[in-house]
């Protein structure tokens, strides 16, 4: 009957307009009040019991750090870099939009900030370029969600907060997923532009790439400064995430100076409210997750695929099916806090790292972010752009694919993510 009725609550959420945490928190209280004698007012304190966490805190630094970097000149400075890198060899404008994606993720861990950040430049310019508006709106939507791949990862500090896996190492498995992602997509950008015939740009000069490099030095400063401070034992990835706070104000309002103190302002109430609509949808989904263990959903899940214990593949294949699917329908954190309390006994019972959990679950909802039919990226990109939504995601088709693809590579090569972690933590399995 529990089961029943959170199921038949949540279709309905999945498919009005009644935002997902009110969906969860209605369905919560809706349960208990026909179901359970506990007392209502424990409800309220489960949700805030789910905002306790330390690790947590990093979320509203992480992406006040990175709306100041973005108002402040960064992501002009980074394309302009990359390009005068790439920018000559065939399909050099996509391989531009890939690697500043890179970049610009570890800076914002953001992948809609990062359509706004790089699409509203290189998105006139690829298609000046003559790219064609289907391969524009697909590598600049697709591109973007390597931002949560990449460390700081806003997915991973959840992940690692729920499943009580070391944040760090998470971080480290990040660089390597998000190099797949990278190699696969520009790969793709240059066979494209070699069977369309696109023309080259001009090769930039030594004096060119030397003052590029000169003007975004101090914004690829932030992401030395986090991981060697998190890595070389100075900090923990919260105490990161306030000193790149302080670094990003430094850079764009003192050396940058495109930042002053109105602006300033402006972007930090911009970031409470983005920190405010992460987190009252953590704080319900944590509830909505207390809630399918107590009732005994969990179990329920779990029990049939209790033989795939003995096969860590089948196990992961059953983790990307059901976070993929669960991708179409809910967000990023919705994703996490729902599935990964569920598939983690059954997870760790099949001998896999709670590490390669972490990054395979991080990459799944990821690639959520460009799934129909719910997919933030899509509707990201469409008012960004101005385009249909039709006409978005029949642009991200090919990209899903790569995608797909990419994850395969980091489900069943875990080698890949692994061993940078393993070199800083020789602990890790």
């Amino acid at each position: 009957m529990t089961a029943l009725l959170i199921f038949i609550l949540l279709a309905i959420g999945l498919f009005s307009t009644v935002p997902m945490f009110i969906v969860l928190v209605g369905t919560s209280f809706i349960v208990f009040a026909m179901t359970s004698s506990i007392p209502l007012s424990i409800l309220p304190q489960r949700v805030f019991a789910g905002l306790e966490s330390f690790p947590l805190l990093a979320i509203p630094f992480f992406i006040l750090a990175a709306n100041i970097m973005g108002r402040g000149g960064l992501s002009a400075r980074l394309i302009a870099f990359i390009q005068g890198l790439v920018g000559h060899l065939p399909g050099g404008l996509g391989m531009t939009v890939v690697i500043t994606c890179v970049l610009f993720g570890a800076i914002t861990g953001s992948s809609a900030s990062t359509i706004v950040a790089v699409g509203g430049i290189l998105y006139p310019a690829l298609i000046k370029a003559g790219y064609g508006e289907r391969f524009a709106l697909g590598v600049v939507t697709s591109s973007a969600l390597i931002g949560m791949i990449i460390p700081p990862s806003n997915a991973m500090i959840v992940f690692g907060a729920i499943a009580n896996v070391s944040i760090g190492a998470l971080f480290m498995s990040g660089i390597g997923a998000g190099l797949v992602f990278a190699l696969v997509y520009a790969v793709y950008c240059v066979v494209w532009a070699i069977i369309n015939k696109v023309p080259r740009s001009r090769r930039a000069t030594l004096a060119e790439i030397a003052q590029n490099a000169r003007e975004v030095v101090w914004g690829l400063g932030m992401p030395a400064i986090i991981l060697g401070g998190l890595y070389g034992g100075v900090f923990t990835a919260t105490e990161a995430a306030a000193v790149s706070v302080i670094y990003a104000a430094f850079v764009c309002c003192v050396i940058y100076r495109q930042l002053d103190l109105v602006g300033l302002w402006e972007v930090c109430i911009e970031s409470g409210l983005a920190s405010a609509r992460i987190l009252i949808m953590v704080g319900a989904a944590s509830l909505f997750s207390w809630l399918l263990t107590v009732s005994g959903v969990t179990q329920a899940i779990v029990t049939p695929f209790a033989d795939l214990r003995s096969s860590p593949d089948q196990t992961l294949l059953f983790v990307n099916i059901l976070a993929l699917i669960a991708g179409m329908l809910v967000d990023v954190f919705s994703n996490l806090l729902i599935l990964v309390p569920i598939l983690l006994p059954m997870v760790t019972g099949a001998g896999i790292s709670g590490t390669h959990f972490g990054i395979v679950m991080s990459v799944n909802v990821d690639i959520g972010n460009i799934t129909p039919p719910f997919g933030l990226n899509l509707f990201v990109a469409s008012g960004t752009f101005d385009k249909s939504y039709a006409t978005v995601v029949w642009a991200v088709l090919p990209w899903l694919v790569l995608a797909l693809f990419s994850l395969a590579i980091i489900t069943y090569v875990p080698e890949i993510s692994l061993w940078l972690p393993r070199q800083l933590y020789p602990e890790l399995r």
